[in-house]
């Protein structure tokens, strides 16, 4: 959807693109139905938060879980994958993307919005068995994750954006991916472009910041059980 935008949403974008060091746009992009971006795209299903410190909270720790989609012919999405027999094929055959699960740890000072991340990977198809509504439960490809988080805007400056970098490590063939991503956090509006987050829910429309300090609105099919979960888009170099 396109749109106008009011003066505190207009202060919030000032803010996010003068940290972001790049213009402001004064529209709402569109989000193709909720479809995710071409590449690999996790949403945030669950995360659990612990705030660390003596006497002073000095750090935020989180475990999150995360699913999302790779494109056919991405790293993590290779097209004609041997799959044994009886299995559905590795690309979805109408999306062709792939199904990706992982779950990850970090550990973000809050002096610097900056720290080390891993975790799990596995690539999944629908297991023998299960119903096609099924969400794809069965690993086919697995590994780990390294890097390290940069989430200085968010902490430091409450701009809802982060970023990351690091590498994949494939179990079965032992395939180095170098990567980087973004994170983006979503936030509320109300319908007249107001951020308010004590907005009356029916009246609130959620968001991704973007690139340029722009407007994404997050799609129907993005959401989890109704909820806005933050998005990564990632990237391999």
């Amino acid at each position: 959807m396109k749109g106008s935008v009011t003066k505190p949403l207009w202060r919030f974008l000032g803010m996010a693109a003068t940290v972001l060091l790049i213009p402001t746009t004064s529209g709402v992009a569109g989000n193709d139905g909720g479809n995710p971006p071409p590449g690999t795209t996790l949403y945030e299903i669950t995360e659990g938060v612990r705030f660390t410190g003596t006497d002073v909270t000095t750090s935020r720790d989180a475990v999150a879980v995360l699913m999302g989609t790779a494109s056919v012919g991405t790293p993590l999405c290779p097209a004609d994958f041997p799959m044994p027999p009886g299995l559905p094929p590795l690309v979805h055959p109408v999306t062709q993307r792939c199904t990706i699960t992982a779950i990850g740890k970090d550990m973000v000072p809050l002096a610097t919005g900056i720290g080390p991340v891993s975790g799990k990977f596995a690539v999944v198809v629908n297991a023998p068995g299960n119903s096609s509504a099924h969400i794809p439960d069965l690993p086919i490809l697995t590994g780990t994750f390294e890097g390290t988080n940069d989430l200085s805007l968010a902490v430091l400056g409450g701009v809802p954006i982060g970023f990351i970098r690091g590498s994949f490590r494939v179990d079965q063939t032992g395939q180095v991916l170098p990567f980087s991503g973004t994170f983006r956090l979503p936030f509320a509006l109300t319908a007249s472009g107001e951020d308010l987050k004590e907005a009356e829910e029916d009246d609130q429309k959620h968001f991704y910041l973007d690139d340029n300090g722009g407007l994404i609105e997050v799609g129907d099919r993005e959401r989890v059980l109704g909820l806005s979960p933050v998005r990564l888009e990632i990237t391999f170099e």
